[in-house]
């Protein structure tokens, strides 16, 4: 299965709700290594798009309690606890997209 979504930056807030909304408590901890708004913002959106990715390959109604991190070596995103699933993320042109591969 995959699942591909888009999320235009600047939609993003930056305010504690919508955040405790979208990331879970380990996203938020590595949101907090981000130290401008723009790329928090990449950041958030990116893990938005992530999120909505899985929901559209799996249908799995709680696809926003799935933590996309970051490889600390290599930077590379990951979901923590599923490794049936590859992610991608990109963020240009004032768009984060994400595509998900189900395994």
């Amino acid at each position: 299965m995959i699942g591909i979504d888009v999320v235009e930056i600047s939609r993003v807030a930056l305010r504690p709700s919508f955040i405790t909304y979208i990331l879970t408590e380990d996203e938020q901890k590595e949101l907090e290594t981000r130290h401008t708004e723009k790329a928090k913002k990449e950041y958030i959106a990116g893990r938005f798009a992530v999120k909505e990715a899985i929901f559209k390959a799996t249908q799995d109604k709680n696809y926003l309690s799935y933590a996309c991190l970051n490889e600390e070596k290599t930077n590379r995103p990951y979901i923590k606890d599923h490794p049936e699933i590859n992610v991608s993320i990109t963020h240009d042109g004032g768009i984060a997209a994400a595509v998900v591969e189900i395994l």
